[in-house]
C-alpha cells in the first residue's frame, strides 16, 4: 500500500487518443531564458526519459519523469499532459509522476516548463503504449522462451528475484511472497523499489496441487507483516473465486474470510486464479468474465489481476481442445482489455508434452517455440498501432547459449518452481559464459559529462552501459558501445549520477549480456 497516495489521472475507456503535436508545441514564449537555441532544442527533444519511448509499458502506475529544465533559467513549475489532458502541475524541484491508465492504446505526454519570468518551454511530443499483458513463468518453463517478442510488459515467477537471463531483463518484474516462509523478504523487496508486490500464491489450496497452504487467521495475523511500505500491495491470490459459494459458503470461503478480518484500505489489488475443466470457447470466456471477474470487483470495488487463467483438461493432441482454448483466449483478452477495472492478466502455459491440459499451452518449454495458441497471445491484447513480431519468426538456433544463472535466494516457502541452475541452448551446445566485467573509473570531467573506464573481458564484443539519477536505477539510459573508455554527455549538473557495466557478446544476430558490475557514481559538475 502506498504511504502517500498521489493525485492520479484516470484515463476514461472512451478517450480518444489524438495523433500528432499540440498547437503550441516547441513554443518558447520570451527570450529572457538563460540558454541558447542548441540547449533549448535539447531539452525538448529530451525531456520525457521514462517510459522508453515506442516500447510497451504494463497497464496501473507508470512513472512519468522529465529532465529539469533549471539549466534555461529559474523554474516556477512544470504541466505534464498525457493525451492531451492536463493530469499534474508539478513544483520547480519536481522531475517524477506517477501517472495512472488502464487504457490500452498508444498515449500521448509532453510537458510545459514555466519560468518565473513568465516564459515557457514546451517539450517535444512523445509516445508510449500501454498493455495489461503479462507472463506467469518459472525457471523451467521460461528458460529457453524470447519474451520480449511477446508483446509483454511485465511478469512474475513466483519468487522474489527477478531472472537474470539477458532477455527478460528490459521487462518490468512484479515479485510474489509465495507463502509464509518468504515473508522475511519483505522489507528487502521494499528496499528495491519494486512499485507491485503479490502477496501469498493460493492459500486456499494444499501443497500437493500448487498452494500455500496457509490457514486463514495465520494470514489475517500476518497481514500487518507486509504494511507500512511504498509499494502498491495485492491481496492473496485465491484458486477459488471469491465470488463462488456465497450462498452456502463454499467456494470461495477462504479469501471472504480473510477480507473480512483485514482493513480493506490496506489492499490496492485483487489478484485472481481460474481453471475451467473442458469448457472452453467463447461462452466460457463470458462466463469467466461475468461470474470471476465483474462479480469480485462488485464485491469489493478494488482494481482487478488475473495473474493465472487458462482452459484445463485438454491434452495438447487433442483439436477440438485447442480450437476451444483459442476461442476462449481471443475473447477472454478483449472483454479484459475493455474493462477499466481490470489492470493486468497472465495466462498460464501448460507444457505441450502435458496429455492433461496441454491443450492451453503458449509454448514448448523445451524448445521455447510458440504454439499456435502462443502466436494468439502475442497478436492479442496490444495497444492499437504497436509494432510487434511474431515470435517463431525469431531462429531460435541462434540461441544455443548458457544463461546467466538465477540469484539462488528465493526460498519460496514450499514452491521449487525457480531451481535456479544455469542451461544449455536448444541442440546442447554451449557459448562460455561471459565473465563479469566492472567500473575501472568513473569522474566528472566538465559541465553535463562524466567519462567512464571499463574493464577489460575476454571475448565481449561490447559493453552496455546503465546509468541513471536514481540509486536504484527507475528511470535509467542505456548505451552500448564497443571502446572501454567512453564519454557520456548530455548529463544534468550538479546532479548525482550512478552507472553499472556489462559485456556482451552476439549469436548471430542477437546480443547476449553478462552479468552487471557494481555500482559507481559521480557528481556531476
Amino acid at each position: 500500500m502506498r504511504k502517500l497516495r498521489k493525485v492520479i489521472a484516470m484515463a476514461l475507456m472512451s478517450a480518444v487518443v489524438i495523433a500528432g503535436t499540440p498547437a503550441f508545441n516547441n513554443d518558447v514564449k520570451a527570450v529572457t531564458i538563460n540558454s541558447d537555441a542548441g540547449a533549448i532544442t535539447q531539452w525538448q527533444t529530451n525531456a520525457i526519459t521514462n517510459p522508453v519511448a515506442g516500447k510497451l509499458a504494463p497497464a496501473g502506475y507508470v512513472d512519468i519523469k522529465w529532465t529539469s529544465a533549471n539549466d534555461l533559467g529559474e523554474v516556477k513549475g512544470y504541466k505534464l499532459y498525457v493525451d492531451d489532458a492536463l493530469v499534474n502541475t508539478a513544483t520547480s524541484n519536481s522531475t517524477q509522476f506517477e501517472y495512472y491508465t488502464t487504457v490500452v492504446s498508444r498515449h500521448k505526454v509532453y510537458i510545459i516548463a514555466e519560468f518565473t519570468d513568465g516564459s515557457s518551454i514546451t517539450s517535444s511530443t512523445f509516445y508510449f503504449y500501454v498493455t495489461k499483458k503479462g507472463l506467469c513463468v518459472n525457471n523451467e518453463m521460461g528458460k529457453m522462451l524470447i519474451p520480449d517478442g511477446m508483446n509483454i510488459g511485465w511478469y512474475y515467477n513466483w519468487g522474489v528475484n527477478p531472472f537474470t537471463y539477458s532477455c527478460y531483463t528490459d521487462i518490468d518484474y512484479v515479485p510474489m511472497i509465495w507463502g509464509t516462509n518468504s515473508e522475511r523478504y519483505i522489507s528487502s523487496i521494499a528496499s528495491k523499489g519494486y512499485k507491485y508486490l503479490l502477496a501469498y500464491n493460493e492459500p486456499d489450496m494444499g501443497a500437493n496441487v500448487g498452494g500455500s497452504n496457509i490457514n486463514v487467521n495465520t494470514a489475517i495475523n500476518n497481514w500487518n507483516k507486509f504494511l507500512g511500505y511504498n509499494f502498491h500491495l495485492g491481496s492473496p491470490a485465491p484458486a477459488l473465486s471469491p465470488s463462488w459459494g456465497i450462498d452456502n459458503n463454499t467456494g470461495g470461503k477462504w479469501f471472504r474470510t480473510f477480507m473480512n478480518g483485514i482493513d480493506h484500505s490496506t489492499i490496492d489489488f485483487i489478484p485472481l486464479h481460474c481453471y475451467y475443466g473442458t469448457y472452453g470457447g467463447v461462452e466460457a470466456a463470458n462466463t469467466f468474465l461475468t461470474d470471476v471477474v465483474d462479480k469480485t470487483y462488485e464485491m469489493y470495488h478494488k482494481p482487478i489481476w488475473i495473474t493465472e487463467f487458462a482452459p484445463s483438461g485438454w491434452g495438447y493432441s487433442n483439436s477440438y481442445g485447442r480450437k476451444q482454448c483459442k476461442e476462449f483466449l481471443e475473447a477472454v483478452l478483449k472483454g479484459l482489455d475493455e474493462r477499466s477495472y481490470v489492470e493486468r492478466y497472465s495466462w498460464f502455459s501448460f507444457d505441450t508434452t502435458d496429455e492433461t491440459n496441454g491443450a492451453a499451452a503458449l509454448w514448448t518449454n523445451k524448445t521455447g517455440v510458440l504454439t499456435d495458441l502462443g502466436n494468439a497471445y502475442v497478436a492479442n491484447g496490444n495497444p492499437e498501432g504497436y509494432s510487434y513480431g511474431n515470435c517463431t519468426t525469431i531462429d531460435n538456433s541462434t540461441m544455443n547459449v548458457v544463461y546467466a544463472s538465477l540469484q539462488n535466494d528465493n526460498n519460496n516457502n514450499n514452491n521449487n518452481n525457480n531451481n535456479n541452475n544455469a542451461n544449455d541452448g536448444l541442440d546442447g551446445t554451449t557459448v562460455k559464459k561471459l565473465r563479469k566485467t566492472g567500473i575501472i573509473s568513473v569522474k566528472s570531467l566538465k559541465k553535463k559529462t562524466a567519462k567512464i573506464k571499463i574493464k577489460k573481458v575476454a571475448g565481449a564484443k561490447g559493453y552496455q552501459i546503465k546509468y541513471s539519477d536514481s540509486k536504484k536505477y527507475r528511470g535509467y539510459i542505456t548505451k552500448n558501445v564497443t571502446k572501454r573508455t567512453v564519454t557520456i554527455k548530455k548529463l544534468d549538473r550538479k546532479t548525482k549520477f550512478y552507472f553499472k557495466v556489462r559485456a556482451y557478446t552476439k549469436v548471430g544476430t542477437k546480443k547476449v549480456y553478462g552479468a552487471w558490475s557494481k555500482t559507481k557514481s559521480v557528481k556531476v559538475k
